[in-house]
This record gives C-alpha cells, structure tokens and sequence, in this order.
C-alpha cells in the first residue's frame, strides 16, 4: 500500500473484516417502505418470505435501525422463532420476555408470565409516545398453530388497551403454504391478525441491484463520522485516484452470470445476498494489501472471491429446495 495512506485503525477492527455491517439493497429499501405503510394504516401484521440466505434476517437489522431514525421513540422488537419437537407456552412466554427486556423472563407461572408481557409491552409503548408498536417475528415458518394463538392472545389484549401490534413474519416460502392451510381450515384469527400483507424478498437481479449495494460501501463510513468511507479504508491510494466499487457493478455482475451459466444452472441469476456480500469482502480482503495509486480489481479477482464465497454450492441447494417446494405445490 502506498506510505502516505494510514488507516485510522487496525483493518481487522473493520466492521467489514468482522462482518458486522449492513448495506442498503433494492429488496431491503422494499421492506422498509412496507413497514412505513403498515404502520400508517395501522395494519395488524403480514409476510416477508424468501429462500434461506437472501438476506431476509439482515433486511430485518437495517429495517429496524432506519425505523429507529424515522421513530426514534418508537417500540420495535424482535424474536427468533425456535424449533422444538414440542411446544410449551412457558418457553413461547419466556422467549417474548426476553425480546422486550423483562428482567424476570424465565421467572414465574406462565399466568405470570403473561402478565408481566403484556404489562412491559404497555409500559414501553407508554414511554413511546406512540399507541403501537413493531414486532418481527424471524424464521416464522417455524410456528405453529397454537403459537400463533398464544400471539393472538397478546395481540387481543393489547387491542383491548388501545395499542396496535404490528406483528411482521419473516421466513421461508412455506409461510405462503401456512397461510393457505390456515384458510382452508378456518383459521380467519390467524390470518386476519398476521398474515394480512404479503412481500417477497428478493435476492440481487441485475448490475444496477448490485451498483445499489456497492455504492453503500463507497458511503459508509468507519470510524462513523470520518472521512473514511470502507471502500478508501481498504483501498486507500487507489480511492485517491478515483476508484469506486459502484463503478465495479457490471463487472460483478458478468462475474457471477460467468459462475451461475458454468454451473449449468437453468433458472434465471439472483443473487442471495450472503454470497454478494461474502464476495466483496473476500475481493476487498484480496486487494487490500496490493493498493496503490490507479490500483483497480480485476475480472479474475472478482471469480476467485465469488467461487471462494460458496455461491455455486449455494445456488445447487437452492435448486433443490425450489424442485422440492415445486414437487409439494403439484
């Protein structure tokens, strides 16, 4: 690297080295607008389903932070849903706890534990200002039905103090065949309460997608506040000339069409979003120690990080998951 660049701090402090970083995409920015939508018209709840590692858990951190900055007051939570051979309403009712910060959450009967949910959400909702609040529910695909009536009761109980709970489910695309079993079975209190507005999560479908990413990493900043965006972090003197990753688009893009058409893939090229971001980190990893002025990445850096990042090995697990859910709709 060129003498007269010193980096600020360590690279291995970087938020990019140790993956704690979120940039902006086209499906991100979708959500987002969603969220804002639900909010104004105070709609109960809805679905943001995609295939595993398209970002959809990711989307939800970015999501959340940008409704902090518009709400800044405002309750926005979230949970994870588990996984268990069988369900128990003490662990639902803990797990609910813990996502609003009640000290006491493995504590008490479930009556209790009920109790001490809906009087936390009140006082939180309270402090905000605000006579609702945000609940995102990730891996919802896992829940069942009697979890979604446990929600319901929260949800009805809240409703009776005059807060709206906004629930949002995020998961997989069996959440779309859940809903059309809670139909065929009657279950209108599920679906009117949580499964009222659908959005799909895309993965990155062009250049320009890419570019939209890409010119995140021109933008943000670290240390926050500096003058150091992450792409002069790591490629100090060659930013100096003018290099930009957004500029770098076209070029990614043709990168993974080259891996995605030499694996014999048949469907159309989407990007999930850990393998986009993956490769830039590999690729920005790659170049930092060979910066200097006029210093560009090549077409062959770019295939190295992409075949590093596992994205056709991925891509293979995705065809089989797209010809199982196919086999199952048939």
């Amino acid at each position: 690297m060129a003498d007269t660049y010193h980096r600020p701090v360590a690279l291995d402090r970087h938020p990019v080295v140790e993956q704690k970083y979120i940039v902006p995409t086209p499906s991100i920015e979708e959500m987002y607008l969603r969220v804002k939508k639900l909010v104004r018209l105070r709609t109960p709840g809805g679905i943001v389903f995609a295939h595993p590692r398209f970002g959809k858990t990711y989307g939800v951190r970015y999501v959340m932070r940008v409704l902090h900055e518009d709400y800044p007051k405002a309750v926005i939570l979230s949970f994870g849903c588990q996984k268990k051979k069988s369900k128990s309403d003490d662990a639902f009712f803990s797990l609910l706890l813990e996502a609003v910060g009640h000290p006491g959450a493995l504590m008490g009967s479930i009556p209790k534990k009920r109790t001490r949910l809906n009087e936390r959400i009140m006082e939180l909702v309270s402090r905000s200002g605000y006579n609702w609040f945000i609940m995102f529910a990730d891996e919802a695909q896992r829940l069942d039905v009697i979890e979604y009536e446990w929600l319901r009761d929260v949800h009805d109980e809240l409703e009776r103090h005059g807060i709206r709970m906004i629930t949002l489910l995020v998961g997989q695309p069996q959440l779309l065949n859940q809903k059309s079993a809670f139909r065929l079975s009657r279950e209108t209190q599920i679906v009117s309460r949580f499964m009222i507005d659908e959005l799909q999560f895309h993965g990155l479908l062009s250049a320009d997608d890419l570019a939209t990413c890409l010119a995140g990493y021109d933008e943000a900043r670290f240390p926050v506040k500096s003058d150091w965006p992450y792409t002069r972090f790591f490629l100090p003197a060659a930013y100096s000339t003018g290099f930009r990753l957004v500029d770098q688009a076209a070029a990614l893009w043709d990168a993974f069409e080259d891996a995605h058409d030499d694996a014999g893939f048949s469907y159309d090229l989407e990007i999930p979003m850990q393998y986009f971001a993956r490769s830039v980190e590999i690729a920005l990893g790659e170049s930092a120690e060979q910066d200097d002025y006029g210093f560009r990445i090549t077409p062959s850096t770019w295939e190295l990080a992409i075949k590093e990042s596992n994205f056709v090995a991925a891509q293979e697990e995705l065809r089989m998951v797209i010809s199982d859910d196919l086999a199952a709709q048939a």
